[in-house]
């Protein structure tokens, strides 16, 4: 059985790789910055500021010995802080004026999507190419649905890619929209009410 533990500050960087990896093919990151010669830079830039503030808020986990990680926030805390947001918005002008105001009119519906009720946020889940199959991703989610069924809390996530959604939808998560974003993919919120 594949087991989780907290990710400790030290890991930040190579759990950031880890992320970054894992969704180097992904649409939504692929079309959130659509540069490809700095697309896998600022990914993994993205992931190291996700995976801090994860760990912030004492809510991120990996595969015991690397391969995997995921990042959840708690209920009532909300994930993206101010200063991520001028960060993001800092690398997507980076790309381009115009593409930044793309972007950010594109993921405005994503805050509205989040259950009204307190919930845990499933910011990123991902496992590395090469040991993709094997559970980890199953694991990583399970790690705090077992805490939403045991408290009765909800658990959302925003799922960027259709070949994930199988294994959310096994979790017990149900699509409850589609985003689709311009000039780009859908990007499909979901939510898992306690079991």
């Amino acid at each position: 059985m594949t087991e989780t533990r907290h990710i400790l500050r030290s890991r930040t960087e190579a759990t950031a790789g880890t992320l970054a990896r894992a969704f180097a093919d992904d649409p939504v990151m692929n079309w959130i910055f659509a540069d490809p010669e700095t697309r896998f830079e600022n990914i993994t830039t993205f992931m190291r500021i996700a995976c801090e503030r994860s760990i912030s808020v004492g809510h991120a986990y990996e595969v015991l010995g690397g391969g995997g990680a995921a990042l959840w926030c708690p209920p009532e805390v909300r994930f993206f802080t101010d200063e991520m947001g001028l960060t993001f918005y800092e690398m997507l002008q980076a790309i381009s004026d115009d593409h930044a105001q793309l972007v950010l009119a594109g993921l405005k519906p994503m805050g509205e999507s989040h259950p009204d009720e307190p919930h845990f946020y499933l910011a990123d889940v991902g496992v590395e190419p090469g040991a993709q199959g094997n559970g980890y991703g199953a694991t990583l989610v399970d790690r705090v649905l077992r805490t939403c069924d045991n408290e009765g809390i909800v658990a959302y996530l925003e799922s960027s890619n259709p070949r994930n959604l199988s294994l959310y939808e096994r979790a017990g998560f149900e699509v409850s929209a589609e985003i689709q974003l311009p000039e780009g993919p859908v990007l499909r919120p979901m939510v898992r009410q306690p079991q």
